[in-house]
C-alpha cells in the first residue's frame, strides 16, 4: 500500500513537470535562430547577384541617338528632331521621356519641349527659327530618362547661316473709295548678305481692283511703293490682301485689310450717265451731219442756178432741168425747192422756143 501511494505521487509529479510552460530563456533561443538564418538567407543572395552577370537589381544602360534635319519655308526655317532611344544589344525602348532646349548662338533659349519614345524607340520634335535670328551655331540639349534605364544624354550642333530677306508693310489696313486709290509702302531687308533680286506680286486680289508697284523688282535692302486702284466696279467690303516676294526658293509674304467704300458715284449712275452721254454724241452727230447734208444740198442747188443764169437759152435750160433731175434722184435737193425750180425753168423753156 505504502509502495503504491509512492508510485501515485511519483506519477503526478512527472506529469505536472510535463505540463509545466517552457522557460522565456527558450523562446528568445529560437527567435535568434530564425533571424539567423534569415540573414544568412539574404547574404547568400546578395552574394548571388554580385557573383552573377547580370546584377539583379542594376539598371540599364539607354543609348540615344539623334539628328536635325533643316527645310526653308515662308516663315524662315523649320528644323526637326529624329532619333532614337535603345540598349546597348540594340533592343528598342519605348515610353522613355525626352527633354529637349535649343540656345541659340547667344546661348538663349528658344525652343524647349518634351518628347517620349514609340514601341521603336524613336521620338521626334519640331521647330521653327526666324528670318530675322541671328547666324552662327545652335545647340540642342537631349536628356532621356526612364525607370530601370541610366539616363541617356546627346548634345547636337547645327549651323544657321543662310542668306534671306524679310519684308515689312507700312500699313495693316488701308480704306479706298471707289474711283480712287491709296498707296503704302514695303520694306525689304537684306539677312546674311542677301543680295539677289525679289519679284512682286498680289494675291487675293478684289475684282476691280489693280496693284501697281514702284519698283516691281527690288534687291534689297530697300523700300517698295504699292499704289492700290479702285473702279468704280469694285465691290463694296472688306479683304485681306496678301503682297509677295519671291527670290529663288525663298519666299515671304506681308497682308494688309483693304476696305473698299462706296463712291460717289455708283455703278449704277455710271451706267446712266453713260447711256445718256451716248444718246447725246448721237444727236448732236445726227445734227452735224444732217447740217453737212443741207450744206451740200445748197451747194449743188447754188451750182445748178449759177449755170442758169451762165446760159438762158433753149439748150442750156433743158440741161438745167436734167441736172435738176438728177440732183433729186441723188437726195441733193430736197422736194419743194425741186418744185419750185423745176417750174421756173420749164416757164424759161417755153419762153425760149
Amino acid at each position: 500500500m505504502v509502495d503504491d501511494h509512492s508510485s501515485k505521487i511519483d506519477a503526478s509529479i512527472q506529469m505536472d513537470k510535463d505540463n509545466k510552460p517552457s522557460h522565456p530563456l527558450s523562446l528568445l533561443g529560437i527567435s535568434v535562430l530564425r533571424i539567423r538564418f534569415l540573414v544568412g538567407l539574404l547574404a547568400g543572395i546578395l552574394l548571388l547577384s554580385l557573383l552573377s552577370a547580370t546584377p539583379t537589381f542594376a539598371t540599364k544602360k539607354m543609348l540615344m541617338r539623334a539628328a536635325f534635319n533643316q527645310s526653308q519655308t515662308e516663315s524662315g526655317i523649320l528644323v526637326s528632331i529624329s532619333g532614337r532611344v535603345f540598349e546597348s544589344t540594340n533592343t528598342s525602348i519605348p515610353n522613355a521621356v525626352i527633354s529637349i532646349q535649343v540656345n541659340n548662338p547667344q546661348g538663349t533659349s528658344i525652343h524647349v519641349a518634351i518628347a517620349y519614345s514609340d514601341l521603336s524607340g524613336a521620338f521626334d520634335d519640331t521647330f521653327s527659327i526666324a528670318p530675322s535670328s541671328p547666324a552662327g551655331n545652335y545647340t540642342a540639349y537631349l536628356v532621356a530618362d526612364k525607370p530601370g534605364y541610366d539616363t541617356a544624354r546627346l548634345v547636337l550642333t547645327f549651323t544657321y547661316s543662310t542668306p534671306d530677306f524679310s519684308i515689312q508693310s507700312s500699313n495693316t489696313s488701308l480704306s479706298v473709295q471707289q474711283g480712287q486709290s491709296g498707296s503704302l509702302v514695303l520694306t525689304f531687308l537684306s539677312l546674311r548678305q542677301f543680295n539677289q533680286p525679289v519679284n512682286l506680286t498680289g494675291l487675293d486680289v478684289p475684282a476691280g481692283v489693280t496693284l501697281r508697284f514702284n519698283p516691281p523688282s527690288i534687291v534689297p535692302s530697300g523700300t517698295v511703293l504699292v499704289t492700290v486702284a479702285a473702279s468704280y466696279s469694285a465691290p463694296v467690303g472688306n479683304y485681306t490682301v496678301t503682297l509677295l516676294g519671291v527670290s529663288g526658293s525663298l519666299s515671304h509674304k506681308a497682308s494688309f485689310q483693304l476696305n473698299i467704300r462706296a463712291g460717289l458715284i455708283q455703278p449704277t449712275n455710271v451706267f446712266f450717265l453713260t447711256t445718256v452721254a451716248v444718246i447725246l454724241v448721237a444727236i448732236v452727230y445726227a445734227m452735224l451731219r444732217s447740217r453737212s447734208k443741207r450744206k451740200r444740198r445748197m451747194e449743188a442747188v447754188e451750182e445748178l442756178l449759177r449755170s442758169a443764169e451762165a446760159d438762158t437759152g433753149y439748150v442750156a435750160t433743158a440741161r438745167v432741168i436734167a441736172r435738176l433731175e438728177e440732183l433729186r434722184a441723188m437726195g441733193k435737193v430736197d422736194e419743194s425747192t425741186y418744185q419750185r425750180l423745176r417750174k421756173e425753168y420749164e416757164k424759161r423753156l417755153e419762153r425760149s422756143k
